[in-house]
């Protein structure tokens, strides 16, 4: 556990944390604005409490598992708006690859989960596993036949000349 002498300042974790956190949400959830007001909100608490989550083991687990709740409670109400959610104008602004990001949006919700908590989060199998309430087993899996899935649909759509 980090000493009060360690504590990153709010502002630089910030900086640092917002575009993963951000791009992790998104991932999960596949709409950007709502993604967005859930990551706000999860700053904003973590703000509200930096004397303890500065000393948590991994502050942007803890953030991103905040902006994740927020997002689901959210959904309860969402939900009822509109069954899937708009294929989103992705554009330049958004800190991801768009074809990539659509890519993972056609993955399963618990894929998609775990694919942003573990590659985009850059959380361990034990972190993704505790914020999820899974097994690391699972996350295991779940990861494995979400990049086997990945590379299957951007082969299949010639992903890599697409980019060239």
């Amino acid at each position: 556990m980090n000493d009060e002498a360690t504590i990153e300042p709010f502002e630089a974790f910030y900086a640092r944390s917002l575009d993963p956190v951000f791009r992790a949400v998104l991932l999960t959830t596949r709409h950007a604005e709502r993604a967005e007001d859930a990551v706000h909100e999860a700053f904003g608490r973590a703000l509200e409490r930096w004397d303890s989550v500065g000393r948590h083991p991994n502050p942007l687990a803890w953030t991103t598992r905040v902006a994740l709740n927020v997002h689901a409670s959210g959904w309860r109400v969402w939900r009822h708006e509109q069954a899937e959610p708009p294929e989103v104008a992705v554009s330049d602004e958004l800190p991801i690859d768009p074809f990539l990001l659509r890519a993972v949006w056609r993955l399963p919700r618990r894929q998609r989960q775990v694919v942003a908590l573990r590659v985009l989060a850059d959380m361990s199998a034990g972190q993704t596993a505790e914020a999820l309430g899974i097994s690391e087993g699972a996350v295991g899996a779940h990861l494995h036949r979400a990049l086997e899935k990945l590379r299957e649909n951007l082969a299949a759509t010639d992903y890599a000349e697409a980019q060239g």
